[in-house]
């Protein structure tokens, strides 16, 4: 009995690892500079951008952008994996977004604007 729950614990952990890999992130991986990707279509959602937007998080927290300009960003953790939140100002005072952080296997975490449209912020360096 115990044998075989050996081998069910080790069946399970590549696909527990690749889970946790690409859905948790810590602060210093997700600090750098994304862009916008998969922005041209016709759904529009006043908070996201649809146009050439660059975001850069920095290790203070703060964050600076074309579309938002400058904000804070705190992280959040759950069993779902790594959502990040920004706050920035706007002209009736402030605002936020909050979303997930993934990835597939190899490639650049991703900030998710739209899951259906595909639509995100890519890591553009390590």
């Amino acid at each position: 009995m115990k044998k075989n729950l050996i081998y069910v614990i080790l069946g399970l952990a590549p696909f527990i690892a690749y889970y946790f890999y690409n859905n948790f992130f810590s602060a210093e991986a997700l600090v750098g500079t994304y862009v916008n990707r998969n922005f041209h279509y016709q759904v529009r959602l006043v908070d996201i951008p649809y146009e050439r937007d660059t975001l850069r998080l920095f290790e203070n927290n703060k964050f600076s952008s074309t579309f938002w300009g400058n904000g804070t960003y705190k992280l959040k953790y759950s069993p779902m994996g790594t959502r990040i939140d920004l706050t920035y100002g706007y002209e009736f005072g402030k605002a936020g977004y909050s979303t997930r952080v993934t990835r597939r296997f190899g490639l650049n975490p991703k900030i998710i604007l739209n899951d259906d449209q595909n639509h995100y912020l890519e890591k553009c360096n390590p």
